[in-house]
């Protein structure tokens, strides 16, 4: 695999010495980067947004979202800048990476520095340890050129030994493939296909917004590849090489299922709240029921809560067997939501609560399909028929004796 088919769409170049109005006594080899950009778009194909000094502030949202990767020379100020001048060029070069980790763009940094000295200016974001497995490569930019070839040899070996960078770019490739097959698909129908799903919708009596939301979503995972990463990959080749705690192993399962900065100002199924005496109360009602209908405002929207409480460790490791939680009918446990701890629920009693009672005390949404699992076991529970106790002594006393 080669790293340009990773490392794909527009690359940002940040360099002074493609600054119109430099001069010469501010130049570090303005012939250098030139060479270097030629080369990358010669073998690589793709277009370079260039630029000889930092952007506004306000134009980094717009340029990381839509860049693939960053060139960025870290020194954009002259040699002879006074220190107070090069001291803020570096902090914005700070807050600039800072920026694009966020975006989880790649950031390589070519310069005529000395690593070391990048890295030194670059410690209050990132230590030694972390650096080669994060968003940012270093090198010198002589370092790139071997008898006019460019010589990626260090940054393909940075990128395929990097997980988190490949299995970004990797998925975004095929969303974006995804994505082009859907609204290609939809427009070939009809260029006004999201009105004719929205009058649809109105028609059905359903929440029109949320509907079409939901038909994109859902259209777009069954375009995605089923396997993104199969064969040979970053990914597979460094399986179970690295060691992670067990608050490392929760912290990353809770990413997958516990959303814990909810944007909207409306309530959805899975939201979770704080409530009174070291109680949580979980919504479940479905989403398209939280919506305000009518001069309703969303605070007045009702939620049908179930309470539940934290579960200690021993009581938790009780519960455990093979892989998963051993739960009786009437509960449900949602593991490691709070800061690495986890939350048993009873579905014996269901509060009814209004979302304005509750919105300043929300601290995140659990998500499917964990949240999907709690509804359908409520749903089962509320069903359930009771059924005769089974007398012990019609079970085998060899399994009575295991319990």
């Amino acid at each position: 695999m080669d790293v340009k088919d990773v490392l794909s769409g527009i690359g940002v170049v940040i360099d002074d010495a493609l600054d119109p109005d430099m001069t010469i006594s501010n130049a570090d080899d303005p012939d250098r980067i030139i060479r270097i950009l030629s080369l990358f778009e010669r073998d690589w194909g793709i277009p370079f947004y260039k630029t000889g000094k930092m952007p506004p502030d306000h134009a980094w949202a717009n340029l990381l979202d839509a860049a693939g990767f960053i060139l960025l020379d870290w020194r954009l100020w002259p040699n002879d800048a006074p220190d107070e001048l090069r001291r803020s060029g570096i902090r914005k070069n700070r807050r600039f990476v800072e920026r694009a980790k966020a975006y989880s763009v790649p950031v390589f940094i070519f310069t005529n520095d000395s690593p070391d000295t990048v890295k030194y200016e670059l410690r209050h974001v990132y230590d030694d340890e972390t650096l080669a497995n994060d968003f940012i490569f270093i090198q010198r930019k002589n370092d790139l050129i071997s008898n006019g070839v460019l010589d990626l040899g260090p940054v393909h070996s940075w990128v395929m030994g990097n997980a988190s960078v490949y299995a970004l770019t990797k998925w975004d490739q095929l969303f974006r493939a995804a994505r082009r097959d859907l609204f290609g698909a939809m427009y070939a129908g009809s260029p006004h296909w999201p009105r004719v799903f929205w009058r649809g919708y109105e028609e059905d009596g359903v929440d029109p917004g949320l509907a079409l939301t939901e038909m994109i979503n859902d259209s777009l995972r069954g375009r995605m590849q089923l396997n993104a990463f199969d064969g040979e990959t970053p990914i597979s080749s460094g399986a179970g090489s690295e060691e992670v705690s067990s608050d490392q192993l929760r912290t990353l399962m809770t990413a997958t299922y516990f959303l814990e900065t909810v944007p909207e100002t409306h309530a959805r199924c899975g939201d979770l709240f704080k409530g009174r005496k070291g109680k949580y109360l979980l919504n479940i009602r479905p989403d398209c029921d939280c919506i305000p209908r009518g001069d309703r405002t969303p605070g007045d929207v009702e939620l049908y809560c179930i309470e539940g409480r934290k579960i200690n460790e021993k009581r938790l490791r009780d519960k455990y067997y093979k892989g998963q939680f051993s739960e009786h009918i009437g509960e449900a446990i949602a593991f490691a939501v709070i800061e690495g701890q986890s939350v048993w629920f009873s579905f014996r009693k269901l509060r009814l609560v209004t979302f304005g009672d509750l919105e300043d005390r929300r601290i995140g949404r659990l998500l499917h399909p964990y949240l999907t699992r709690i509804q359908q076991r409520y749903a089962l529970f509320l069903q359930r028929q009771g059924l005769p106790r089974i007398p012990s002594e019609a079970v085998p006393t060899d399994a009575v004796q295991s319990q």
